[in-house]
Parts: C-alpha cells; structure tokens; sequence
C-alpha cells in the first residue's frame, strides 16, 4: 500500500484541459489540488469536485508568486508545484532562487533560468543533435530595423514558427510553399516578433506525429509509459491533439536515444516532448518542460504519471506502481475533435465508430461533471 503524500499539491496553469486532466489524476488518487489558475474571467477548470482551494489570477508574475508566498511559504512539507503551460514554467523558472528552499520544484541541476533559456527552440535542436536524435534543418532569423531577413539556402516547404514557446502562439505557425509566401507572412511577423524560427517541412508519404509524456524523478529514473501515436489534431496545421493511439511499444521511436537526450538534458519534473515520423525515421520537432495535454490517457491506461511525479517528489517509494501501460487504447479529445465533423474534415459515420473506440477522454468525465456542465453554459452564453 502507498503511503498518503503529506506535502500540499499546487497546480498552476490557465483555464484548459491540460490543467484539468491534472487534477484528475491527482483527484482519483485522493489527493486534493491547490489550484492558482491563471484566468480572471469564468472559467470550468475550477469547478472539478477535486479542487480543494482555488485562486483566479491574471497573466501575472507577481499574482501569482504572491499567492505563493502569502499562502504556502510557511509548510512543514514543501509544496509540489506541478505548472501545466510554459508562461507558468518561465515564472517558477525566472523566481526559483525565491522558491527552491520552500516548494519542490521542476528543474534542471537546480540552475535558476536553464529552463528558459532551452525554451529558445534553436538551442533545444543543439541538445537534441547532441544527444543523437534527428532535427530538421533550421534557420534562426532576426529582424533588423525592420528590413526582411534572407537565407539563400532555406529549403521549401518550410514551417515558420515563433522561436520560443514562452512568447509564441501556435496561430503564428505557418507552412510555406515558396519564398514568395515565406517573404508574405514574415511581413507579419515582424511586427510581432524579434526573432523567428524557420524549418524544413518534414511530410513524407508516411508521417505522423508521436508524442511521449512522461517523467524524470528527483532519483533520475525516467518514466515513459508508452507512445502517443496522433490520428488526427485540431487545428488540422500546428494543432493539438484530438483523437490518438497509445502504444505500448512503437517501431518509429528509439526509446534509448529519447532516453540519452533526457540523461543529456539533466531536467527533473514532467515533460512531454514531440516528433515527427517521416521518410522512416523520427524528427525532433519541441521539447516541453510541463504536463502534455492527453496526459489524462495514460492516467486511465494505467500509469498516473502526475501521482507518480508527486509520490516520488515527497520522498514516497514508487516501486509498486505501473511504469508501463500493459494495452494499446485509444484516446480522445471529442469536443475539438467533433469539430472536424463540422468542418467536414471528417464523415459522422466513421467519427461515430472512432468514439465508439475511444477507451479515454480528455474532457468528459462522469465522476467529474461539473467542468463538463460549465464549460457548455459559458460555450452557450457566448
């Protein structure tokens, strides 16, 4: 039997299902969730019956890092600070040398703004190549004064993307054709960022996108459950998950390579990292220092990777647990995923059987409704 975590449990995060898939897990473990959500206005992921404190912040640094100190700084047993986004990781990151003596906390060799620095895409591809896993060829463009920057050996197609996940927004993820499309959105680009990352566009007759979620305990075990194998996201470019395979094995991942970056890395907390398989073999596309969003589903397949992060932060033996999801299953992310019916992407029919298949869900939960209900009030009201 698994002793009771005595340490509070803090997750920071906005209003999404990420951050609700984590109280979840923590929730059917019963372990209650202090929660500082990062949204003023109403919200759903407030409302899960496992949230045993909230408190509403705006976008801040300083709201949020007060309600730190003000409420948790005086603990017998450090508080477990799980961040579900990467402005969060940023603030935890930035305010470490603040918090470390205080709360346990995500971190690589216990260095103030490491984390951040290897948000910059360009130097996570470094440390990727390092470690010996494929990256496609990058382009770091700067904006001098205004004028466009040129590259003549940018291959096409290419993928514009922001150069840090901190400051980017996935709707500035643009695919280009030919340079003239590429001069087209970096014309609008500039006028939002300083700096941009380019790729070549990796689409090969069999591509698909893999997603590992999992975790290096404060010991340096790495856990990874299995393999998330996409079918489809939403948006259809530079969308999030919506309907997938997890795998218990994958021919298109080498889990010692992936294992050799994470050894290389140096980082302790929950990760989730992203490739894509194409042209037969696995490209490094981002790494994420936080919770990945259909984290849930390997909850339900097994293997609470959340739990098991906070059972092993509060010195508590993990042994006994699951490491490994012991089936494939499916998951899913039904309400973006049946937009895909709506837009026509997808026919209801074969939707229907897809659902029909789905072993975890990302959003509907039938011990846990209230989220549910509210979020189609506010969806109705708006």
């Amino acid at each position: 039997m698994v002793r009771k975590i005595k340490n509070k449990v803090i997750v920071i995060g906005p209003n999404h299902y990420n951050t609700l898939g984590v109280i979840r897990s923590l929730g059917e473990e019963d372990v209650p969730v202090n929660l500082i959500l990062v949204s003023r206005k109403e919200n759903y992921v407030s409302k899960s019956k496992y949230v045993d404190k909230v408190w509403l912040v705006n976008e801040s640094e300083n709201e949020i890092i007060s309600v730190l100190i003000n409420y948790f700084n005086n603990e017998k047993y450090k508080p477990i600070i799980i961040p579900t986004s990467d402005f969060v990781m940023k603030i935890i990151d930035n305010n470490f040398k603040l918090l470390n003596d205080k709360y346990i906390l995500p971190n690589i060799n216990n260095e103030p703004g490491r984390i951040t620095k290897l948000m910059n895409k360009m130097e996570m591809n470094h440390l990727a190549m390092e470690a010996g896993l494929t990256v496609p060829k990058s382009w770091e463009i700067g904006f001098n004064e205004g004028t466009l920057p040129f590259k003549e050996d940018i291959t096409y197609p290419c993928i514009v993307k922001p150069l840090s996940s901190i400051d980017g927004k996935k709707e500035d993820i643009v695919i280009c054709k030919n340079k003239t499309e590429l001069d087209k959105n970096l014309l609008i680009l500039k006028n939002n960022y300083k700096r941009i990352l380019i790729q070549e566009y990796i689409d090969g007759y069999d591509s698909k996108m893999l997603e590992i979620i999992g975790c290096v305990t404060n010991s340096k075990e790495i856990i990874i459950p299995g393999i998330i194998e996409k079918i489809r996201e939403y948006p259809l470019v530079a969308g999030s998950t919506s309907y997938a395979l997890i795998s218990k094995e994958s021919k298109y991942i080498d889990i010692n390579k992936v294992n050799n970056f994470l050894y290389k890395l140096n980082y302790v907390g929950i990760f989730d990292i992203e490739f894509k398989y194409s042209n037969g073999k696995p490209y490094f596309i981002e790494f994420n220092f936080r919770n990945g969003a259909p984290s849930y589903a390997l909850t339900k397949a097994g293997v609470n990777i959340p739990y098991i992060w906070c059972l092993e932060a509060a010195g508590i033996g993990i042994d006994v647990l699951n490491k490994k999801i012991d089936k494939n299953l499916k998951l899913m992310m039904e309400v973006r995923d049946f937009r895909h019916v709506l837009n026509g992407d997808v026919k209801l029919r074969s939707w229907l059987t897809d659902l029909i298949q789905t072993k975890a869900f990302l959003f509907l939960n039938i011990k846990d409704m209230k989220p549910v209900v509210k979020s189609l009030l506010l969806k109705n009201r708006h």
